[in-house]
This record gives structure tokens, C-alpha cells and sequence, in this order.
């Protein structure tokens, strides 16, 4: 690493070009393949796919850097749609790469203030915050230097882990060659309660305890007590607190009763599937609010859309894991590329 004399301090606005998106009501969306960046901070930032949309406030981009105004920091080497406060970042006369953005991603977040609901970062402010950045002879940032470290610690990772093989794939059809059909959740989807679980109850152990969290896929601790919640291969849907949000868990994990766990009546639940299952509500998370609470009544009588068979009028579960299983192999061909 360079030494200490070797860095500068730069203004956000001398080195970057900014861009920020607008609001879109999520009913206007179509479900699709466009990433919407929002303000989670998790997923790389993506909260649900959509298709393009002829809105104009409706504003994608590709290969930048997005903060949002809580100060999640990720890099999109692809198209993606810009929700209302996600900030686009990118470098004044140079492209960006991955091994570029992702040492400036650190620099970034070691730069800016801590951020909060009380003290959001707008783009008015994020353009007069600084960066502090290696540097070459000129005083220039070193942008060289930065993707020849990334790649060094890259190339250290990759000799010791071994990409998992790609799956095998029958089914190349995209998510508009489908017949899709809407279906209420208690209809397809076995809905069951968590348990009530205070914190005094609670005995520390090696069992993840699933409550109403929108990060660490939904681990709020660890635990040692089990009841009549803790299972696995299944999804976990908040409908309290970070209401909407779904995590998958192929893990053993008892849930608070704070959310709902879901798998497929009759169907094939696996992380394919119920990863499938778990974009498709999230879509809709955004209409549930104080005044219209998502209780386990209205979860269950909420309708979703899933492609399906034309012959049965069944959930096509054959495609959503393919469908799944193809997103994981373009993953790990990009890992493989880096």
C-alpha cells in the first residue's frame, strides 16, 4: 500500500459527475429485468426488476457508483433504474471497472459522515464532501495504481477459492416469453406464524433468530431455543418493522413473531424458487405503510403474479428455478471474469 504522504483530499464535484433518480409510484412497474436501485443496503442496492418504463422520471444508467441518502455505497457494472435519493457516481473522463469501484467504494465510505433518517445525504451535500485518494507524481488520484491493487487482492482470493460449477440450463426463456397468472398468496403458499420470543427468553446459542430486520438476511442474533417456528428451507416475510422485506433461509432458524413463514403448497420449495418468490413480494412491500398494515390476514389475501402453466393454470416452477438458477450462473461468470 502507498504510504500516508502518498494520499490527497479531493472534493466529491472535481473528480465525479453526479446524477440522482426521481420517484416512481411501484404501481406503474412491470415486472422485468432492469434493476431499481433503492435505499436498501442490501442485495447491492437492487430492489425489485422492472421493465423500462416511459415516465420521465424514470432515469437508468450503467457502470456507476450509487450512494443513497442512508449511505449505502454499490457499484453497478449494468443497466439499473434510479429510485428517488440514490445517487449516481461517475469518474470525470475516465470508465469505470469493477477492480476501480471497488477500491473507491472504500475510500468513499471511510470519507463520508455517518448518515442517518435525521441526517440524510443529499446530492446538494454529497458533491461538496471529500475523498481522500492515493495519488501519482502529479498529485493526480492514482487511478492505476487503485485497479492494479484490487486485482493483485483479487488474483490472492481466486488462487485459494474455487468458483462453484454452473448449473445446467434447459430453459433459456426470459420473463416476458411466459405466461404469467395471479394467484392469492393462501391459495398457492402454506403461510405459518412465527413465536413470540423477548429478549430475557432469549438464551444465546449458535441457532439464527430471524426477526423484522432488513439486513443480514433478517438475523437479528443467535440463539439456542428451538419451537414450534424453527425450521428451514423456507422464506421468512416481515410483516412488522421492515415491513415487506424476505429473506431465504436453507438453514435451521426459529422466527420471532414478527414474521411469516412461507413455502409453496404442494410445489418445489427450494432456494430457487422461493428466491423467485421472494422478489415478487418485495415488489409490492412499498404499499404497506402505518395506515395499512401488512397483518397475516392481508398477506394471505394478497395477490401475486407467477409465471405459470398453460395447461394447469399451475405455478411454472420448472421455469423459476431455471430462471434462478440462470441469474447464478451469470454471477459466477462475472466473479470468474474479474
Amino acid at each position: 500500500m502507498k504510504n500516508k504522504e502518498n494520499w490527497k483530499v479531493f472534493r466529491i464535484d472535481s473528480i465525479f459527475d453526479m446524477f440522482t433518480g426521481a420517484s416512481i409510484s411501484q404501481d406503474k412497474f412491470n415486472v422485468g429485468s432492469i434493476p431499481r436501485i433503492t435505499a436498501t443496503d442490501t442485495n447491492n442496492g437492487i430492489g425489485l426488476f422492472t421493465e423500462r418504463l416511459e415516465d420521465r422520471n424514470y432515469r437508468s444508467f450503467q457502470n456507476f457508483i450509487s450512494i443513497s441518502f442512508l449511505g449505502s455505497v454499490f457499484y453497478h457494472n449494468y443497466e439499473a433504474s434510479l429510485d428517488m435519493k440514490i445517487h449516481g457516481l461517475k469518474i470525470k473522463n475516465r470508465e469505470l471497472n469493477s477492480n476501480l469501484a471497488q477500491f473507491i467504494i472504500v475510500c468513499l465510505k471511510n470519507s463520508l459522515p455517518k448518515v442517518s433518517y435525521g441526517n440524510q445525504l443529499s446530492s446538494k451535500d454529497l458533491l461538496t464532501k471529500s475523498i481522500l485518494l492515493p495519488v501519482d507524481k502529479n498529485g493526480t488520484p492514482d487511478w492505476t495504481f487503485m485497479e492494479e491493487y484490487v486485482q493483485v487482492k483479487s488474483n490472492q482470493i481466486n488462487n485459494t477459492y474455487q468458483l462453484p460449477r454452473q448449473h445446467e440450463i434447459t430453459d433459456f426463456r426470459n420473463l416476458d416469453e411466459v405466461e404469467w397468472d395471479e394467484y392469492f398468496i393462501d391459495e398457492i403458499i402454506d403461510v405459518k406464524s412465527g413465536v413470540r420470543l423477548t429478549k430475557d427468553e432469549q438464551e444465546k446459542g449458535r441457532i439464527p433468530f430471524i426477526g423484522s430486520s432488513d439486513n443480514h438476511n433478517g438475523v437479528t442474533e443467535f440463539i439456542s431455543n428451538t419451537n414450534s417456528s424453527t425450521s428451514s428451507n423456507i422464506l421468512g416475510v416481515n410483516y412488522n418493522g421492515s415491513v415487506g422485506y424476505a429473506f431465504y433461509h436453507p438453514y435451521k432458524a426459529t422466527f420471532s413473531d414478527d414474521v411469516k413463514r412461507l413455502s409453496f403448497k404442494n410445489g418445489k420449495n427450494n432456494q430457487y424458487t422461493l428466491l423467485f418468490l421472494k422478489h415478487i413480494i418485495e415488489r409490492q412491500a412499498k404499499k404497506y405503510a402505518y395506515g395499512y398494515k401488512f397483518n397475516g390476514q392481508r398477506m394471505k389475501r394478497q395477490i401475486v403474479k407467477l409465471p405459470s402453466k398453460s395447461d394447469s393454470g399451475q405455478p411454472d416452477f420448472e421455469f423459476m428455478e431455471q430462471y434462478m438458477k440462470r441469474m447464478e450462473n451469470q454471477a459466477i461468470q462475472k466473479v470468474g471474469m474479474n
